[in-house]
């Protein structure tokens, strides 16, 4: 039978058993006079007119609500924000799509589900801590925390969170008490992508402006102190020239003129970290530079460490001063060196030269230590299976006369980025505490 007709069953019985009622117990004809009867008619109208009035009304009503309804809801359902009502155990009673949208979950199954279970592991007990203030002080709290998907992406939310009574009709055991918590979220995502991108140009900023500082430091010091060299030298090989061959005045001239040539490097060295060095420009095949420099420092590595060469055939020419290219290599390879210490075991330390092309894309990554532009380089990469470095020691890697080791070591990897900025070049460094260390430059090819 259909459904509809079982639905009107019980309404026609009654219809029959009024009717039957009706015919066993004629109404009484009651005697009215004309004038009483047309009152009467005339009341009937009236109220008749009445309920189809009032039927008008009350439909009017309900198409107001249903009208109301579905604004609110799709106000509801459609803001640009997402919306959750929380029970005081910290289930999840309502949201609307723009929370199941940021959360990957429909409603489905967010209903009944813990808060937590979408807030990141390392920020639960910051929700708790807002959660249980804005029970206790029935205050507005604001916190910026992580949130997990469903498909396990992070992003970032802020929460406004409120402590409200139930208007509905829910029962106390469905809805942890008589109170819930209001949380807006709103995807704060991007926002904290550019306070980290600004945070990293900033520092960016503030690490280039320390090392004009100390770039105009050094140079100033290195040309008067070269100046002085220059007279202290002098004087050494006068003197030696005046003093007897045998005698023990020229072993102490010999020995000013050493230490003054030793000096006399050291400024350059501070003039190749400020970017004043002098430059003989030239073009230079670093295939076999290096290759030079690994023979000259094979019998100073450690027995236990291999050096391994990786040279690519035909590179092109490299438009820079020999000497602080080479300069730049032998800091590399002996700093690598030095990267094993107490490691036990054998090592590794492998020198790789390569032709590589740089875009406008690349050249917005955040890693590189020196601006640069698009255009054709060769690369050379050091890379070592040695102690790695911390993100800390990382940071002032490259500071002057910085040094995890004894002191006096001189300006170091310091030196090899005052030479790469005279040089146009730039430089990558790929680092894990335990992991090794590579450091990869960038020098422009000749055309």
């Amino acid at each position: 039978m259909d459904p509809k007709h079982k639905a009107d069953e019980p309404a026609a019985s009654l219809r029959q058993r009024a009717e039957a009622s009706a015919r066993l117990e004629p109404p009484a004809e009651p005697e009215l006079a004309p004038e009483a009867m047309r009152r009467a008619l005339h009341e009937l109208r009236v109220h008749q007119i009445e309920l189809e009035m009032q039927n008008d009304e009350l439909r009017r009503s309900h198409a107001e609500l249903a009208l109301s309804r579905a604004r609110y809801f799709d106000l509801y359902d459609q803001a640009p924000v997402g919306y959750c009502s929380v029970s005081a155990e910290g289930r999840i009673l309502e949201s609307n799509r723009t929370a199941e949208g940021m959360l990957g979950a429909d409603r489905g199954e967010l209903v009944s589900q813990p808060f937590t279970r979408y807030i990141f592991s390392a920020d639960q007990d910051l929700f708790y801590l807002h959660r249980q203030q804005a029970f206790r002080e029935d205050a507005t709290r604001l916190c910026d925390l992580r949130m997990v998907r469903r498909d396990g992406t992070v992003l970032w939310v802020r929460l406004t969170i409120t402590a409200a009574r139930i208007p509905w009709g829910l029962q106390e055991e469905a809805s942890g008490g008589a109170r819930v918590l209001r949380i807006v979220l709103g995807d704060i995502s991007e926002r904290k992508r550019l306070e980290g991108e600004n945070a990293r140009l900033e520092a960016s900023l503030q690490e280039a402006r320390k090392l004009e500082t100390l770039g105009i430091l050094a140079g100033g010091i290195a040309h008067d102190f070269n100046n002085l060299l220059t007279t202290i030298l002098g004087n050494a090989n006068m003197g030696a020239l005046a003093a007897p061959p045998e005698g023990e005045m020229a072993a102490f001239f010999e020995a000013i003129e050493k230490a003054s040539l030793r000096a006399a490097d050291l400024t350059r060295q501070l003039l190749a970290y400020a970017g004043k060095g002098k430059l003989l420009v030239t073009g230079v095949d670093l295939g076999i530079l290096v290759q030079e420099i690994t023979l000259l420092l094979a019998a100073s590595i450690p027995s236990r460490v291999t050096l391994r060469c990786d040279l690519a055939d035909r590179l092109p020419l490299v438009k820079g001063d020999p000497d602080q290219l080479r300069q730049i290599v032998l800091n590399l390879i002996t700093n690598a060196a030095e990267a094993f210490g107490s490691v036990p075991g054998q090592g590794l330390i492998t020198v790789r030269t390569r032709e590589e092309a740089v875009d406008a894309a690349g050249i917005s990554d955040p890693r590189w230590l020196l601006p640069l532009s698009p255009g054709p380089y060769v690369t050379l990469e050091v890379a070592d299976t040695g102690l790695g470095m911390s993100p800390e020691v990382e940071a002032r890697a490259f500071d002057p006369f910085f040094t995890t080791k004894f002191t006096g070591r001189g300006l170091g990897l310091a030196a090899v980025i005052g030479s790469l900025r005279s040089h146009g070049g730039s430089m990558m460094v790929r680092t894990e505490p335990g992991q090794g260390a590579s450091f990869k430059l960038y020098l422009p090819a000749a055309n």
